[in-house]
């Protein structure tokens, strides 16, 4: 092999290689192929002058003759791996996965030294599932290993990145992600990645400057714009959320989240009015997004608008039939349209779903019910739930005095039996709290995660803000960071 790793010339007379070479990296491609074609007239050197003409042809977007010029570079020498190399990635360039993985693993058995190329594109064709039956992710591991200890490369560092993730290793993305940046620190994409990376390890200062800097170079990244607003909205910095999802513009895929969020930062603001607008908006752009019908189910329950909201509601229950947020909203949507035994129906099953053990809110809200419709011993039952479950998860300092009122009366109904009706007035009647309290709501945007449509999202809880003291209890507030199809909350 000559040095630049191709192919050995034989010095002769005749040795036009130096010229050949010039030519070449000089992209004199027209030029070159004469004279490699006069040269190949002349018997000498085949292998090398096969072997560039393929490098001209693959440039020049003539992929199947480049195949046929490194197959006959290999007849002239079945012992450089170069050759093996440049043709397995003309295959890879062609989508020819599987003859590709062999040609790469050919040429690794006649490395005489490391080589990027080859342990990358093995690991990154293992990665994708192009392996041999034994092989995966384990080995795609080890291939891009190998294949940065031969030097920074931001392909292998982006894939490391993406397998790690899949694994739930945020911190190991993170540190290949920081390795993209040393090498390509202007990339939008990669700053808004680890951003969202940072929030999903809780560092949020970190997020937010990699957010930030992310909007520096490009002010109209929809993604770090939505993660920003996300942020903002989640510490309850409505007007500044609003501030930067105002500047998102041409939102074909992302337009449901960001008018979802925009429409809880106006339920914040108690515009019920704007909310619903946008919320139904949302819909509109995505008719099969949890989160915005969930959301909007629960304003049209604080703005009193029952019918409506129980139609919400129940098409948001047709995606998640095994959501149990929207079964306790339902049941509060049923009390009040006078239909008390679904209504204790659909209370009763937000209890018994796997997903009530994340929210102490649902075991209060029936314990109330319980209590109003004269069933004390299953009020008793399930406030001791929810007093069990505020051990180990905070909840509005409302709903404990709440559920404090609601453990005196159960006492004293004990002995005075006729006070139950007015406590029931007292605890259950009037408008429900959530249109003063920052519980209850699902706030999402995307982070495209999905790469390829994946998105990756994440919750954060908001307990600050002062409740009312009113009736009934509803869900936990969320925040959840979208970037392809995925929710915050499962």
């Amino acid at each position: 092999m000559a040095s630049g790793g191709r192919p050995s010339a034989v010095v002769t007379n005749r040795n036009m290689n130096w010229l050949i070479h010039g030519l070449y990296t000089r992209k004199d491609y027209a030029l070159c192929r004469k004279l490699i074609d006069r040269q190949l007239t002349i018997n000498y050197d085949k292998e090398y002058l096969y072997y560039t003409k393929g490098m001209i042809l693959r440039d020049e977007d003539n992929p199947t003759e480049a195949i046929n010029c490194f197959q006959l570079a290999i007849i002239a020498n079945k012992k450089s791996s170069e050759n093996y190399k440049e043709l397995a990635k003309t295959l890879f360039s062609m989508g020819r996965f599987k003859q590709s993985l062999e040609v790469f693993l050919k040429a690794e058995t006649l490395l005489e030294r490391p080589d990027h190329d080859v342990y990358h594109h093995i690991g990154e064709l293992f990665y994708r599932n192009f392996g041999q039956p034994k092989a995966g992710v384990a080995e795609a591991k080890e291939y891009l290993k190998q294949a940065i200890m031969c030097g920074k490369h931001v392909a292998s560092y982006k894939i490391l990145a993406e397998i790690y993730i899949e694994e739930g290793d945020n911190v190991k993305a993170i540190e290949m992600i920081e390795n993209c940046l040393q090498i390509s620190q202007d990339d939008v994409t990669l700053m808004t990645q680890i951003g969202i990376l940072y929030l999903k390890i809780n560092e949020y200062q970190r997020a937010f400057e990699k957010l930030l800097d992310a909007i520096a170079i490009d002010d109209k990244c929809t993604t770090a714009l939505l993660a920003l607003g996300s942020i903002l909205q989640s510490k309850n910095d409505i007007d500044g959320a609003l501030n930067k999802y105002k500047r998102i513009s041409n939102l074909p895929d992302e337009g449901s989240e960001v008018w979802s969020n925009i429409g809880l930062c106006f339920f914040k603001k108690q515009k019920y009015i704007a909310a619903i607008s946008c919320l139904k908006k949302a819909i509109w752009v995505a008719p099969l997004n949890f989160n915005a019908l969930y959301n909007l189910g629960l304003i049209l329950v604080t703005a009193q608008q029952y019918v409506s909201a129980f139609q919400t509601l129940a098409a948001a229950i047709s995606l998640r039939p095994d959501n149990a947020d929207c079964y306790m909203l339902l049941g509060t949507c049923l009390r009040h349209l006078n239909d008390p035994g679904n209504a204790y129906l659909s209370l009763e099953k937000s209890t018994m779903l796997p997903d009530a053990i994340k929210n102490p809110l649902i075991y209060l809200n029936f314990a109330l019910y319980c209590y109003e419709i004269g069933k004390p011993d299953q009020s008793v039952s399930y406030l001791s739930n929810f007093l069990e479950m505020t051990q180990h998860v905070s909840v509005h300092r409302e709903y404990l005095k709440m559920a404090d009122r609601l453990n005196m009366a159960l006492l004293s109904s004990v002995t005075e039996p006729e006070t139950t009706t007015q406590l029931a007035a007292v605890t259950m009647g009037g408008s429900s709290p959530v249109g003063n309290d920052d519980t209850g709501i699902r706030n999402e945007s995307t982070t495209a995660a999905k790469e390829g449509g994946d998105v990756i999202h994440y919750g954060n809880e908001d307990e600050g803000g002062d409740g009312d003291d009113d009736d009934e209890a509803v869900g936990a507030d969320e925040t959840s960071l979208g970037v392809e199809g995925s929710t915050s909350r499962q």
